[in-house]
């Protein structure tokens, strides 16, 4: 029987796919694994959570051995999420700031060339 994820995912992180980082993530979908009591790691499903730079590499490890793991791996993947979101919102504001401030000094420049 084939495996079946929640997500199974690589993307590269730059616009130009010769770039090297990217992110890979996984959640393997456990549903039809058998069970044999109910707080054991058998047939927990993987998971795997990697980033690279184009010289670094990380791998975040994702626990569900244990009820105490799986609720500390939900924290560690919503923890992630919530900063990854507020460092998009950030790059996004500095983008639109400098973007502003150099079409104003062109619009100077253009007005001062013109007169």
């Amino acid at each position: 029987m084939s495996k079946k994820y929640h997500v199974q995912k690589k993307e590269f992180l730059n616009k130009f796919a010769t770039w090297r980082a990217y992110v890979i993530a996984s959640v393997e979908d456990s549903s039809d694994a058998m069970r044999c009591c109910s707080d054991h790691s058998e047939g927990a499903g993987h998971v795997h959570f990697e980033l690279a730079s184009c010289h670094d590499e990380i791998e975040l490890h994702f626990s569900l051995a244990t009820a105490e793991e799986r609720d500390n791996s939900l924290y560690k993947a919503n923890k992630l999420a919530e900063v990854v979101i507020a460092f998009r919102d950030a790059v996004e504001k500095e983008i639109a700031i400098i973007n502003e401030r150099q079409s104003t000094q062109q619009h100077a420049r253009a007005a001062s060339t013109v007169h």
